[in-house]
């Protein structure tokens, strides 16, 4: 559990008569002054001014912060002294003190217990919004995102992503039962309120095995400077896991941001979420906003471009959209922030669809991972990058690691299974889906992957039978559609399936060729089937990545009329 105040009071005596602060009177005087502030409530009032008065004696009248450092020096030699004292002496205390990077507020946490692993997996839930204002919903989200994606960039630290995590978003679940689903160490969780005009976010790490805290810390700041949390974040994050010298941790880029702005980046993010048009289409709106109020805020920039691929690939009717506005807000995202692992990787999609470069975007994809090497979503488009140039054994190595970070993301769990398909490994296959299955239930996604997998196993008839069934329960589902009319086709009935296609006239062109083109695929008319497929292979349509690797267009893999289509595409050729 947390430490209590005697356990804290004794560790603070421990230290001030230690040899690391026995030539430091000021040392232990300010040491002695934040941590007695923790237990009278004071720990709000720590700003440089109010500790240069009271323990240094400047005058209130005079003292000026710009021109006098002694506070800013001080606790810069305080956090050295703590260092050496924890590195040396105290290397076996049961707690640590410390002082969180950009501010001044003490931090008592208890020792890594011997049994975390170097390479720690956590997963950091939602936080919780205690605000008592059902509108801060967007901001906790955002902010915990934020975390997320922060702590992607501690190079030993794998950290759950936002698919899996947020599952459990208001749940009212025993930890130790969410760290057992999720197979992570520890979990970080905590909450959200409102102090005065600053934000207040209490966060605890909490051990998976036992429930009991590593740590537990409120910080406080400004809505404009999100990223003070985020660096203290994981300036106390490597001190927890004792991953190595704090001088190593990533830093977030130190910029206020407008509430305003900010807000609308949020709720364009979470909007982006749900995939439905109408929503894209708002978050569209307010991530141009953002960019219009703040030109120079990358995030803005990106989650612009984000908004834009997904209303471009979303299978809905779209007839308007160009997916180069995508990839200006992507360049413009990429300019602000050259470190974006999100930006670069999603730009390794828009690289191939609109500018044909399959070795260039494949080139910024693993740059992206690189950045980011445990982050879910940036190692998922390098695997689906793999699987569409036909690199089976890549996409699956990238898709089981992409597991470990997103276990409860549907299209992680049926893009591993098709990587398995498309590698002739179908038995592993069978297994993934119906391990998918265990873990997420039966959804479409569990379908149009089973479905896929009794197609290739020849088993048409049941193929035809479970995509009716599945049509009862997911109507709307146009890749249940598809597989449909493709197992028709397959039985020699090509004029039942193609009564299907009035049901695709909601999709937008490339989506409904594409669709039309698996169940022509199935069927003997191959001049229909690549006049539709030409359709999909056009400049800027994302489902061009989905032609190389999708299974129901194997048998048509050895027409001259197939290899003229990927040279259209500037797919490269086969070493």
């Amino acid at each position: 559990m947390n430490p209590n105040r005697d356990e804290v009071n004794a560790e603070l005596a421990r230290v001030l008569r230690s040899r690391a602060f026995a030539r430091s009177q000021r040392a232990r005087d300010l040491l002695l002054y934040l941590v007695s502030s923790l237990h009278d409530g004071g720990s709000t009032r720590l700003k440089e001014s109010v500790i240069a008065l009271d323990v240094f004696g400047r005058d209130a009248a005079t003292y000026d912060s710009t021109n006098d450092g002694i506070v800013r020096v001080s606790v810069n030699r305080l956090r050295e002294l703590l260092d050496r004292y924890y590195g040396d002496e105290g290397r076996s205390n049961g707690l640590r003190i410390e002082i969180q990077r950009g501010g001044y507020v003490p931090i008592v946490r208890r020792n890594t217990p011997a049994g975390l692993p170097a390479k720690p997996r956590i997963a950091v839930l939602p936080l919780a919004n205690f605000t008592g204002r059902s509108d801060e919903d967007a901001l906790c989200d955002g902010l915990s995102e934020d975390i997320i994606d922060a702590m992607t960039r501690l190079p030993d630290v794998r950290v759950i992503a936002r698919t899996s995590s947020f599952r459990y978003k208001n749940a009212n679940r025993d930890v130790r039962e969410i760290a057992t689903e999720l197979a992570v160490d520890a979990l970080l969780e905590g909450s959200v309120q409102l102090d005065g005009a600053q934000l207040k976010v209490t966060a605890q790490l909490v051990l998976g095995s036992d429930g009991s805290h590593q740590w537990s810390h409120v910080f406080t700041f400004a809505r404009d400077e999100r990223h003070v949390l985020l660096d203290a974040l994981i300036d106390l994050m490597l001190r927890s896991l004792t991953l190595g010298a704090v001088a190593d941790a990533p830093h977030v880029v130190a910029r206020n941001t407008a509430p305003q702005v900010q807000g609308l980046i949020d709720q364009a993010r979470g909007l982006n979420v749900t995939q439905t048009p109408e929503n894209l289409a708002l978050a569209e709106a307010m991530a141009t906003r953002a960019t219009e109020l703040d030109p120079q805020h990358a995030d803005a920039w990106f989650v612009l471009a984000m908004v834009r691929y997904s209303r471009r690939s979303v299978l809905s009717s779209e007839p308007t959209l160009d997916q180069g506005d995508a990839e200006a807000a992507l360049e413009q995202a990429i300019a602000l922030d050259p470190g974006s692992a999100q930006a670069r990787s999603l730009s390794a999609y828009t690289t191939i669809c609109n500018q044909r470069q399959w070795a260039l975007g494949l080139a910024r994809a693993q740059e992206a991972v690189a950045l980011a090497p445990n982050h879910g979503g940036v190692n998922a488009r390098l695997g689906f990058i793999y699987l569409s140039l036909g690199r089976f054994a890549d996409a699956t190595a990238i898709y089981e690691h992409v597991l470990t970070l997103d276990p409860l993301a549907p299209p992680a769990r049926y893009h591993h299974a098709l990587t398995l398909m498309a590698g002739d490994r179908l038995a592993e296959s069978r297994r993934a889906i119906d391990d998918a299955r265990r873990l997420l239930g039966e959804s479409a996604f569990y379908f149009d992957t089973l479905c896929t997998w009794l197609e290739l196993a020849g088993e048409h008839a049941q193929s035809l039978r479970t995509a009716e069934l599945a049509l009862q329960r997911f109507p709307t589902a146009a890749q249940l559609v598809f597989h449909a009319g493709f197992a028709e086709a397959r039985l020699g009935d090509l004029s039942a399936a193609r009564t299907r296609y009035p049901q695709f006239s909601r999709l937008r062109d490339g989506a409904r060729h594409f669709a039309i083109a698996c169940v022509e695929s199935g069927g003997a008319d191959d001049a229909a089937f690549f006049e539709h497929v030409r359709a999909v292979a056009v400049p800027t349509e994302p489902l061009q990545l989905l032609l190389p690797c999708q299974p129901a267009f194997r048998r048509h893999h050895g027409d001259p009329r197939w290899q003229a289509l990927l040279a259209t595409m500037n797919y490269p050729a086969a070493p």
